[in-house]
C-alpha cells in the first residue's frame, strides 16, 4: 500500500507538473505604451477595475489566504519586480494571454476575460506597471500547488490562463458597454443563462441589469449594494475592491448594453 501510495503521488505529480509546465507557442503583438501622465493615471484605474491592484497587493506582491498544505499557496508577485523581467511586448502578452515569458501558462490569472482588452488599455495598464518601484516590503513568496491543487489542474477544474488568440481591438470602444462588460463581467457571468462560478450560482447578467433602476444599478456597481440595500454577497467585494473606479457614464453605458441584450 505504501508502495502504491507513493506511486500515485509520484505520477500526481508528474503528470500536473508537465501541464504546469508546457510550453505554449503564443506569438507576441507588439502594443504601444505611453508615457504621459493622463495615460499613466487611466493605467492606474483600468489596474483597479481588472483586479490587478486587489490581486497583487497594490502592486507590492500578496498571499492569498488561507494557505494550505492540500491546496497549496498562491502568491501573485511584486509587479515591479516581475515586469522588470519582461519585455513590454511579453509583458502585454501575459496580462491579455495568460503566457510568461518562459511560454508557460499562468492559473488563476483571469486572462480569459483580460484578452478582451483593447490594445490601447493593454498600453496604458504596461505603462502603469513600468511606472512602480520594487521595495524592500515587497512579498516575494511563490505559488505552489499541494496534491489537491494538482489534481485540480490535471482534470481541469483550475483553468490555465492560457488564452491562444486575443479578442482585443485597436482601441477602447467609445460607446464602452459591451467592452466593459465583456473584461469587467464575463469571468464570472454570462448574459443570459446562470453560470456556476466557485461552487455559487452567479445570476445572468441582462435580466439583472434589466431589473434595476439606473439609480441602483450606479449603488450596485459603485457600493456593492443590490436593490433596497441587499447584500450582494462575493460581488460586494469585487465593487468594494475594484468596480467602484467606473465612471458614471461608464455604468450607464454597461446597463444600456444589457438592457439591449435583455430585450432581445
Amino acid at each position: 500500500m505504501a508502495v502504491l501510495a507513493v506511486l500515485a503521488a509520484g505520477g500526481l505529480y508528474g503528470a500536473s507538473e508537465w501541464v504546469i509546465r508546457r510550453s505554449h507557442a503564443v506569438p507576441l503583438i507588439p502594443v504601444a505604451v505611453p508615457h504621459d501622465a493622463t495615460s499613466l493615471a487611466e493605467g492606474s484605474r483600468l489596474a483597479t477595475l481588472t483586479g490587478c491592484k486587489s490581486c497583487h497587493g497594490d502592486g507590492k506582491g500578496a498571499i492569498w489566504t488561507p494557505v494550505d498544505w492540500r491546496e497549496g499557496q498562491v502568491a501573485p508577485p511584486p509587479i515591479a519586480r516581475s515586469a522588470a523581467r519582461y519585455s513590454d511586448a511579453e509583458l502585454a502578452r501575459l496580462i491579455r494571454q495568460g503566457v510568461t515569458k518562459e511560454r508557460r501558462t499562468v492559473f488563476i490569472m483571469p486572462a480569459w476575460s483580460m484578452t478582451y482588452l483593447a490594445d490601447d488599455d493593454v498600453g496604458r495598464i504596461v505603462a502603469w506597471a513600468r511606472s512602480l518601484k520594487p521595495a524592500p516590503d515587497d512579498v516575494q513568496a511563490t505559488t505552489w500547488f499541494g496534491p489537491v491543487g494538482r489534481w485540480k489542474i490535471l482534470t481541469g477544474a483550475t483553468q490555465p490562463s492560457v488564452v491562444a488568440d486575443p479578442h482585443g481591438v485597436a482601441k477602447r470602444p467609445a460607446d464602452p458597454g459591451r467592452y466593459l462588460t465583456q473584461v469587467l463581467c464575463s469571468e464570472c457571468h454570462a448574459l443570459t443563462e446562470p453560470r456556476a462560478h466557485d461552487g455559487n450560482v452567479v445570476p445572468p447578467l441582462a435580466p439583472m441589469a434589466a431589473s434595476y433602476t439606473p439609480a441602483d444599478f450606479q449603488r450596485l456597481l459603485h457600493e456593492g449594494l443590490g436593490a433596497g440595500g441587499r447584500d450582494v454577497g462575493f460581488m460586494g467585494t469585487i465593487v468594494k475592491e475594484n468596480l467602484h473606479a467606473l465612471r458614471p457614464d461608464e455604468v450607464a453605458a454597461v446597463q444600456r448594453y444589457l438592457r439591449e441584450i435583455a430585450a432581445k
